[in-house]
């Protein structure tokens, strides 16, 4: 606190001196003689006058008022006193449509989350440690590793799309008797979702690796 705003010593034994008689017994102000404080503080009666008027104005104390048995003094504590304590800092809000969801597979659990644990593809359930990633768009046709575009897979619905459109290997899949129909109705919606920028994972659950 003190180095922070370079009180001077002789002010920082005073400001100790007034916090033990008040803070550290529960008070906030206390009447404080000056002439008694002289005394404790081993100074003159004006140089504890000036000093307890330069805590004040430094913001350490308040001076609530002057009658004739002394000063009635406020200490405050650090944390009541402007510039002592480091302001907050306000974590800047993250763009996720900037966000990399596909190298280094740094928000896999996130995505697997958005996904329930399943292939977006096929529905089969996968695990985030050995799951395939995949764009929707191939990356031939757009370069685009976003939330809109990457979706987590089994490993063979990932090697057999390869450069497929989307749809079209979802309708491939229910003719191969891996998606009823409801399934397929579910996956082209989702499909639809994703590319609206419906589905949005949640990355404050699961910091990147």
């Amino acid at each position: 606190m003190f180095p922070h705003l370079t009180v001077p010593i002789r002010e920082r034994s005073l400001y100790y001196h007034l916090f033990r008689h008040t803070r550290l017994v529960g008070r906030e102000q206390h009447v404080f003689a000056l002439v008694p404080l002289a005394r404790a503080l081993a100074v003159s009666e004006s140089t504890v006058r000036e000093d307890i008027r330069q805590l004040h104005t430094r913001g350490c104390i308040q001076i609530e008022e002057r009658t004739k048995s002394g000063h009635l003094v406020r200490v405050l504590l650090p944390s009541e006193i402007d510039g002592v304590l480091p302001s907050a800092s306000v974590a800047e809000p993250i763009d996720i449509s900037s966000v990399d969801f596909f190298s280094e597979r740094r928000f896999v659990r996130a995505l697997m989350e958005r996904e329930g644990g399943a292939c977006f593809y096929c529905l089969r359930a996968v695990r985030a440690d050995t799951c395939a990633l995949d764009h929707v768009v191939p990356q031939v046709t757009r370069l685009d590793n976003s939330y809109r575009n990457v979706v987590v897979t089994c490993h063979d619905c990932n090697s057999n799309k390869q450069g497929q459109d989307s749809r079209e290997f979802l309708r491939g899949l229910y003719r191969g008797g891996l998606l009823s129909p409801q399934d397929l109705a579910q996956r082209l919606h989702a499909l639809e979702q994703l590319e609206a920028g419906a589905l949005v994972p949640d990355i404050s659950r699961w910091p990147s690796a």
